[in-house]
């Protein structure tokens, strides 16, 4: 677990995500579940503000030197399970955490063809498989909000901004 202040670098140690404006954050999920033996998938960041909870998960196909970008399928039929799934099995965690914020879940993804209209496309393909319909006329809600956002409209977001998405290193 992480405090205020962590600056994150993601798995490719080309970007990262700086968290100091939160009031809590962490990168270390599945740390977590590894260490615990357990089978869960995980988002990669989450940060808290006064208001509500994100949760990040980032892929970027698109960096210097990626393996296979273009084999890098967004939409498949596996990739938007497992996206739901990262969202889905986060909620263990944040429920051990006592995390009861609103929570928005926040997909930020890089890749050769990806475009406003591919990324809305892929936003309402993985929001279909999260809980929107089965929370329907209840009182609490497990996701507020999904969004399939670029690090550039992840950057420029009114409140997501607070947590920029930044090259370590300017690129060659």
């Amino acid at each position: 677990m992480k405090l205020p202040g962590e600056i994150y670098i993601e798995e490719n140690g080309i970007y990262q995500l700086d968290c100091s404006a939160a009031l809590w954050s962490t990168d270390q999920i599945h740390t977590l579940y590894h260490a615990a033996g357990t089978f869960l998938c995980d988002a990669d960041f989450v940060a808290e503000t006064e208001k509500f909870l994100v949760l990040i998960e980032y892929k970027n196909s698109s960096i210097p030197n990626a393996a296979n970008p273009d084999r890098f399928k967004p939409s498949s039929p596996q990739k938007i399970d497992n996206i739901a799934r990262k969202f889905y099995d986060s909620l263990h965690y944040l429920t051990l955490e006592e995390k009861n914020k609103p929570l928005r879940y926040v997909y930020i993804v890089e890749y050769p063809q990806a475009g406003v209209t591919e990324r809305k496309m892929l936003r309402n393909a993985i929001a279909n498989k999260l809980p929107f319909k089965m929370q329907q006329g209840k009182q609490r809600k497990l996701v507020d909000d999904f969004e399939v956002l670029s690090i550039s409209e992840w950057n420029e977001h009114a409140e997501y901004a607070v947590f920029p998405l930044t090259p370590v290193c300017p690129f060659p």
